[in-house]
């Protein structure tokens, strides 16, 4: 049986990652010669987008068009649908694509992750590997004609030729790399660093800011850009300081404001501002013991996990996991999920939960055993709620794990 697109990794597109990352990633363009052979047509064909547009329903925001290196009005190739009751919408009408497209104009189609199935399995790889969100761009270019004018990207790019063959230039990656994109007079960049021609199955990768242009040649050109855009150690440094501050010693609010009497008082004045300043110099100094006493491994960990779990990046699958649930048994093991888990005091031999929004009641004997799962670990199902029959005790875990409280667990995990 053939592999798919599900079945790819990330060395299947650049190689030995170890080389990859040591080498060329954020350091210089990679071109691999056939790296996905005849396999690219599971991701996406010229056909298939046939078949999208032809739905008749795309937003402009999905599509844009251009011609001669320079972008086209939506106007040219969108109509306002709708109706009193939907409101009004504007959708790409097909046959005006298709005639600008005729007449010379590269068809762009954004985030094709979200129409295509195929084409989101690669998202996913990209989305892990960095622990950040990924886009896949389709570029649809007519036979001997260019692409968009010399320019570079603020992201990451890694190009897969899928259909037809493409000219590309490449400039090296200038030393200072900072901005958005930006397009360049052809006399600007002098020779390119690299002239090649890409085939079906060829992978090029581009770091950030690297200059390039491109130009079908007899035939009709397909190719996916995936982008990436890493985050920084700034971006990183960020978020673990802006986690720190979410402690309670932070959340008092100090007065920086002049005398809020109006009286003219320059000693009582220039105290008030020596107090502010020692005090801020205390939580500086608590930050920075907190920062110094932050374990590496854990915190590098976590803002992995952090990055996986953004909005773009985790693919959920609710839908599977909910009918899932309908078949746990006792003998199934469930664990804890990241979701958070609010619990109170204890009342009355039931304690509140709150989780996502939605308030109840839970017998102690549950709340306990979140507790202790929150430490790690798994059980059975059948003994979730400790002291009951086990269907209730199975009903228990079922409800908590449709709330996102608990998953089931691939293995023990003592």
């Amino acid at each position: 049986m053939g592999t798919t697109a599900a079945d790819w990794t990330f060395a299947s597109l650049v190689g030995d990652t170890e080389s990859f990352f040591a080498q060329h990633f954020d350091r210089q363009p990679l071109l691999r010669r056939g790296a996905l052979a005849d396999r690219v047509r599971d991701l996406i064909t010229v056909d298939r987008l046939d078949d999208v547009i032809a739905l008749q329903v795309v937003p402009p925001a999905y599509v844009r068009l251009a011609r001669d290196g320079q972008g086209l009005s939506s106007k040219a190739y969108t109509r306002t649908t709708g109706d009193h009751a939907t409101g009004l919408a504007e959708t790409v009408v097909p046959e005006r694509v298709y005639e600008l497209f005729r007449s010379g104009a590269t068809v762009t189609w954004n985030h094709l992750e979200h129409l295509l199935p195929s084409v989101r399995h690669l998202v996913d790889l990209f989305a892990d590997t960095f622990a950040c969100p990924a886009e896949v761009v389709g570029f649809l270019t007519p036979a001997g004609h260019d692409g968009y004018a010399p320019h570079h990207d603020p992201v990451d790019v890694f190009v897969v030729q899928i259909e037809g063959t493409k000219d590309w230039q490449v400039w090296q990656p200038p030393a200072d790399r900072r901005g958005d994109s930006a397009r360049y007079p052809a006399d600007r960049l002098g020779e390119p660093a690299l002239r090649t021609t890409l085939h079906p199955g060829d992978v090029l990768y581009l770091p950030h800011g690297t200059p390039h242009a491109a130009a079908a040649r007899e035939q009709v050109s397909l190719h996916l850009s995936v982008t990436v855009a890493p985050r920084r150690w700034r971006d990183l440094l960020a978020e673990t300081v802006a986690e720190l501050l979410r402690d309670e010693a932070f959340h008092a609010v100090p007065f920086l404001g002049g005398n809020p009497s109006g009286a003219v008082d320059g000693a009582a004045d220039g105290g008030r501002r020596s107090r502010i300043a020692d005090r801020y110099r205390e939580k500086v100094a608590d930050l920075c013991a907190r920062l110094t006493a932050l374990a590496p491994e854990d915190e590098t960990a976590r803002l992995a996990a952090v990055g996986r779990a953004q909005a773009g990046v985790d693919r959920p699958r609710e839908f599977a996991r909910l009918a899932r649930l309908d078949a746990l048994t006792a003998e199934a093991r469930v664990r804890r999920t990241g979701t958070p888990v609010e619990l109170g005091p204890s009342r009355d031999g039931r304690t509140p939960l709150l989780v996502n929004g939605h308030r109840l009641a839970v017998p102690d004997a549950v709340a306990d055993t979140l507790r202790a799962l929150d430490r790690g670990g798994s059980l059975r199902a059948g003994g979730f709620l400790a002291g009951a029959p086990e269907d209730r005790s199975v009903r228990a875990a079922r409800q908590l794990a449709r709330l996102g409280v608990l998953q089931a667990a691939d293995r023990a995990e003592d």
